[in-house]
């Protein structure tokens, strides 16, 4: 999804390069680096990622000959995360904000989106 920077502070592209340098352009839950390209594989409902090494490549043929055959590679984005879900402050402390990637960010935003769209439907 584009990011509106209009919704966020006028410094955000510098709180942005704050954060990063921060948390060493890793993600601050799993570790995956800024622009590191790892494999995605479906598996059980989930969405696994690993990374493109050697050592997965039988794995990797397995998945793809016998269960799936949509396997391919996604280049990982750091993304800059509300811990508080309060994208509205713009005077937010950077120890409540954190680098993940898009799919961390995602898992830790899943509970408040599910309780943002449960209290906009029973208003």
């Amino acid at each position: 999804m584009p990011i509106l920077y209009k919704n966020y502070p006028p410094n955000w592209k510098e709180i942005r390069s704050t954060v990063l340098e921060r948390a060493n352009h890793q993600c601050e839950h799993c570790g995956l680096k800024n622009k590191e390209r790892v494999w995605k594989i479906p598996f059980d409902k989930k969405m696994y990622w690993f990374r493109a090494a050697e050592s997965i490549l039988p794995l990797i043929h397995y998945f793809e000959k016998w269960r799936f055959g949509c396997l391919n590679f996604v280049t990982v984005v750091l993304t800059i995360a509300h811990l508080d879900h309060d994208e509205t402050n713009f005077n937010v402390p950077l120890n409540r904000l954190a680098a993940l990637c898009q799919r961390c960010h995602l898992r830790y935003d899943v509970k408040e989106k599910a309780r943002r769209r449960h209290a906009k439907k029973n208003k």
